[in-house]
């Protein structure tokens, strides 16, 4: 199982003027789920990614995954960034091979994972290249993959398509999907884009800002496959907006 648990959780960053980010998040995530974080800039989307990444702890509360709590970060669980930051001196393979050779994976066996993995995002035949050669949603492929090389039961996404156009970013979304639906990992996916957390997620939990909360969590109960533009969908982004809009008064 690959459930998170946060339970009256709390996140302060101290210093001479310290900054209540997120207060009072009750949330669960179950495993094979897809979630979005949703909410403008400053609602505490990332801060509330990077607890349950393990990168950061929380001030109160509990942050429990598989039951315990999370402390540091954890291979089963992948993170993916806006900016893949790939090395630019190593391959693509290479790159994605990174993760487990630091966990100790001998040549052949970094080398067969990188390769499945390139494969699972569309990037097979490009193991050789190098980050330069290829477009930005190649590289945002290559960060996928990167991630799934260590064959993580969850997937972490900061803003993974926030850098490239629209029609790239509509391509990747697609790409997401039938990664998902084909493997069923938890996925929580952060967002801003009101139009792709709704297309994307089985559940929108939309943030308020100063501190972070929860103010409401939408359930898109939409069957897949979904096609952009359907009534449904709509609805449900038209009911966020009206929320975002209450948030903002």
């Amino acid at each position: 199982m690959s459930d998170f648990v946060l339970e009256s959780l709390g996140k302060v960053f101290d210093g001479p003027a310290p900054v209540t980010a997120l207060q009072g998040v009750d949330l669960r995530v179950r495993a094979g789920e897809f979630v979005c974080l949703l909410g403008a800039s400053g609602c505490g989307k990332s801060t509330l990614l990077d607890i349950l990444a393990g990168l950061e702890r929380p001030s109160s509360g509990t942050a429990l995954f598989d039951g315990r709590p999370i402390e540091g970060t954890d291979p089963r669980r992948g993170l993916v960034f806006q900016d893949p930051a790939l090395m630019p001196w190593r391959t693509i393979a290479d790159n994605v091979a990174f993760g487990p050779e630091l966990r100790g994976h001998g040549r052949r066996e970094r080398r067969a994972r990188a390769f499945e993995s390139l494969a699972r995002v569309g990037l097979a035949g490009f193991e050789d290249a190098y980050p330069h050669q290829l477009s930005g949603g190649m590289r945002q492929r290559a960060g996928i993959a990167r991630a799934l090389a260590n064959e993580p039961e969850v997937l972490l996404m900061d803003e993974p398509f926030g850098a490239v156009d629209h029609l790239t970013r509509v391509a990747l979304q697609e790409d997401l999907l039938r990664l998902w639906e084909r493997e069923r990992r938890t996925i929580v996916f952060v967002t801003h884009d009101v139009g792709e957390a709704v297309f994307l997620a089985d559940r929108v939990v939309l943030l308020s800002p100063r501190p972070g909360r929860i103010h409401r969590i939408f359930e898109v109960t939409v069957g897949r496959p979904r096609e952009r533009g359907q009534k449904a969908l709509i609805e449900i982004e038209a009911e966020i907006y009206r929320a975002l809009h209450d948030i903002e008064r």
